[in-house]
């Protein structure tokens, strides 16, 4: 998925940090002039329409990994429908990870929408903004510390690797 599966699915009335996180992304995308994505997607309600063609991406385990920490993005290449370029972290280059530099999705079965590109500009705009403000490398730690992490702090010091972890692991599951 571009626009995550954790993004829909809450329940009406429910109250908690999934409901509270969820509602700012949608208020946000509104705000920002996305309301035609809020309504196609489902925004605030129990019925999202994540599930669409245009918001799916086939992609090697890896990369999806990669896409989803914010840290490759695809950028469309002016004039050339649905080729883009593959942005990655200042950290990262395409040579080290094995990645071209410019791709295009194809659909191999004629009528099937292709991955929406304004999506796609979306998910590369937060991308910039996290790498810009700081908030790429606080998510790259957090990471770390969720795969080297064997027990939780007891003052509650890993509560961010911890909520992390639970989001991961239950996205797919609300």
């Amino acid at each position: 998925h571009i626009f995550p599966e954790s993004l829909g699915n809450i329940s009406r009335g429910s109250t908690g940090s999934k409901e509270d996180e969820t509602a700012t992304v949608w208020t946000t995308l509104h705000r920002f002039g996305y309301k035609e994505i809020c309504e196609e997607l489902g925004a605030a309600t129990t019925a999202t329409n994540l599930h669409r063609l245009e918001n799916i991406l086939t992609l090697d385990p890896f990369v999806r990994q990669l896409f989803e920490m914010l840290q490759l993005w695809f950028e469309a290449v002016e004039g050339q429908p649905n080729v883009y370029n593959v942005a990655l972290a200042p950290d990262s280059t395409h040579e080290e990870l094995f990645l071209p530099m410019t791709i295009q999705f194809v659909s191999h079965r004629p009528g099937l929408p292709l991955p929406n590109p304004r999506y796609l500009q979306i998910h590369a705009a937060c991308c910039r903004i996290a790498h810009m403000s700081g908030a790429a490398e606080f998510l790259d730690l957090v990471y770390c510390e969720l795969e080297h992490l064997k027990v939780l702090a007891e003052d509650g010091a890993s509560v961010d690797v911890l909520t992390v972890a639970i989001d991961r692991r239950f996205a797919g599951l609300v």
